[in-house]
């Protein structure tokens, strides 16, 4: 901690001119070191340093004119300064000028020149640009997907001491992009991200532990590990710590506190959480059972596009479960879910338009819609296709084939990624 004396002295020097000082002072005042935290003073005292030519200062007061920290946003100025300390090969102010043009704030979107950006910054040493470099070529952004590249820049990062870059790798391996996978060398980067408190990193040690990968299968360690970023208000990691409590793993079962996490991790407009929350209500897990409350989640859930919570809905819709039967509201919510190829949601809509029941009957639909549903094999969904079938005549049989076969294709499964790569700074 800097003392009154030394912070009086430097607030001397940075008042007599010198940029030097003001640029500590700007620093300290910007991370609370030794004074109180005041962003405002921060910009006050990086734009005298960056007045008299400090490059540095002048990429500091760039990105806070940007983004409006402590200083009333304004892209041009931000601009003036970024350029200036660009000039002077500053990489700080070359990476935020990418970042500027990556996500469109003060300048038109053009994934082009932020990738010319981070590769100037990342040649200059810029940790934060090489993560985003291995970001663009993960993704495809200004530059076509190479997995290979990505994986090089993100061990650049990484080995800078980048959290998300370390995650990020740590992705790469685990679900083998760009290089064979490889848990062990997976679980190695996500410890070292956890051991900065980075809360993904937290987050997917706590997964390899609880799935076993990379290391031997350990419930304690991993709800601990789901535990250390949750409390940082990871909702993923709210969520699987609420399972956790739900089923008694790595820690006491308990209802409520599952309940507790699951709307914390709900607020998040996390639909998985909201889906399990009206599956508690709807079995009385915890709470009450409410059909009714039960619903409402599902709905939530539903709204925000997961189809495992659009399935139920609709289920709930058509026994009449906690609202008015409604043929109609049920095929709504199946279609929604059959679209995003959730298999069972595809088998109660096929079975809709065998039946006319909230659509009007459809026999080629049907088919279609169950020819869909049975790609896995499922044992009911091909006894009633091959029932269907009997039923079907010749013409009209090709004609169900073909729209099925385009089902299949088009609404396959979505699984959840195993991964979520992180986004750029």
């Amino acid at each position: 901690m800097t003392d009154d004396t030394e912070i009086t002295f430097l607030i001397g020097k940075a008042e007599s001119g010198d940029p030097g000082a003001q640029l500590t002072l700007a620093g300290m005042y910007e991370k609370g070191y030794g004074v109180a935290r005041d962003m405002g003073l921060a910009a006050q005292w990086y734009m005298q340093a960056a007045v008299q030519g400090s490059p540095e200062a002048q990429a500091r007061i760039g990105s806070k004119l940007l983004r409006g920290i402590g200083i009333d946003q304004n892209f041009d100025k931000a601009f003036y300064w970024l350029r200036r300390a660009a000039g002077a090969d500053n990489p700080d102010a070359i990476a935020e000028m990418g970042w500027s043009y990556q996500t469109g704030t003060g300048a038109k979107r053009n994934y082009e020149k932020a990738f010319q950006c981070y590769e100037r910054a990342a040649a200059l040493g810029h940790p934060v640009a090489r993560f985003n470099l291995g970001f663009m070529y993960a993704n495809g952004y200004g530059v076509g997907r190479d997995y290979g590249r990505a994986i090089e820049w993100y061990r650049q990062a990484a080995e800078q001491g980048d959290a998300r870059a370390q995650v990020n790798l740590g992705e790469m391996h685990a679900r083998g992009l760009g290089t064979p996978r490889d848990d062990i060398e997976a679980v190695e980067w996500f410890r070292k991200s956890a051991a900065q408190r980075y809360a993904k990193g937290q987050f997917n040690l706590g997964r390899m532990y609880s799935l076993g990968h990379g290391v031997p299968r350990d419930h304690a360690e991993a709800a601990r590990r789901f535990r250390q970023a949750a409390d940082q208000n990871y909702h993923r990691a709210q969520y699987d710590l609420a399972l956790c409590c739900l089923e008694g793993r790595g820690v006491e079962q308990s209802g409520t506190e599952a309940m507790n996490w699951l709307l914390k991790a709900a607020f998040h407009e996390y639909p998985k959480a909201r889906y399990q929350i009206g599956r508690m209500y709807a079995a009385g897990l915890g709470v009450e059972e409410s059909q009714a409350e039960a619903v409402n989640w599902f709905r939530e859930a539903a709204e925000l596009g997961y189809a495992r919570a659009q399935h139920r809905l609709g289920r709930h819709y058509e026994r009449g479960e906690g609202v008015s039967k409604d043929g109609a509201m049920a095929c709504k919510w199946f279609l929604r879910a059959a679209e995003q190829g959730h298999e069972a949601a595809q088998y109660r809509l096929a079975l809709a338009y065998l039946k006319g029941a909230g659509v009007g009957r459809d026999p080629v639909r049907a088919y279609a819609w169950m020819y869909a549903a049975a790609r896995n094999n499922e044992t009911r969904a091909l006894k009633s296709l091959n029932a269907m079938r009997e039923d079907l005549p010749a013409d009209r049989l090709i004609q169900a084939e073909q729209l099925g076969k385009r089902f299949r294709e088009e609404y396959s499964e979505r699984r959840d990624a195993a991964g979520d790569p992180e986004k750029t700074a």
